[in-house]
């Protein structure tokens, strides 16, 4: 029992001292009050919107290109046509609605996903996200939303020769 509360009085004091207060981040915060006439990390829309379209842009220049992709993947997949690419965007871009839903939770929301297109000699057999970069966690609903659409995506084999291609298509 001794040695319980020992140890319940050591946590204690450990999350005492986690959660002291920053007095150098207090100081500054409260200097940003004096100059600028409003609360630290009150900013104006117009800030927010240049803000949150900076950091889209960040995201999509981050993410990796498809020959990156195909190569950390390694043999058997190659990255895939033009016209298979631009088909896919079209299908998942215009034929869904997956990212406009996903972008009534996050209006923000940009990204890039890489979609995973299996073809054999009969036409694609498999369609389905592979990797995708979103700029929150709204992107998982258009993944999830592709991968459900994706079942239905059918491409003949002049789309390819048989092999693994992996596309990309990016939403902003």
């Amino acid at each position: 029992m001794t040695m319980t509360v020992k140890h319940l009085m050591m946590l204690s004091l450990l999350v005492l001292a986690a959660c002291g207060g920053d007095k150098k981040k207090d100081d500054d915060e409260a200097e940003d009050v004096k100059k600028s006439g409003s609360p630290a990390g009150e900013v104006s829309v117009a800030d927010y919107q240049k803000k949150q379209a900076a950091f889209a842009d960040s995201v999509l220049n981050a993410s990796k290109p498809a020959k990156a992709l195909v190569e950390k993947l390694g043999k058997g997949y190659d990255v895939g046509s033009v016209r298979l690419r631009d088909s896919v965007a079209f299908l998942a871009g215009s034929k869904t609605q997956c990212f406009q839903k996903a972008r009534k939770e996050d209006p923000y929301l940009a990204g890039t996903v890489s979609m995973f297109v299996h073809i054999s000699v009969i036409g694609s057999d498999v369609v389905r996200v592979q990797e995708s970069s979103w700029t929150s966690i709204a992107g998982n609903l258009v993944d999830a939303c592709l991968n459900t659409e994706a079942k239905n995506w059918k491409f003949d084999p002049t789309f390819g020769k048989p092999a693994a291609y992996i596309v990309q298509v990016q939403f902003k």
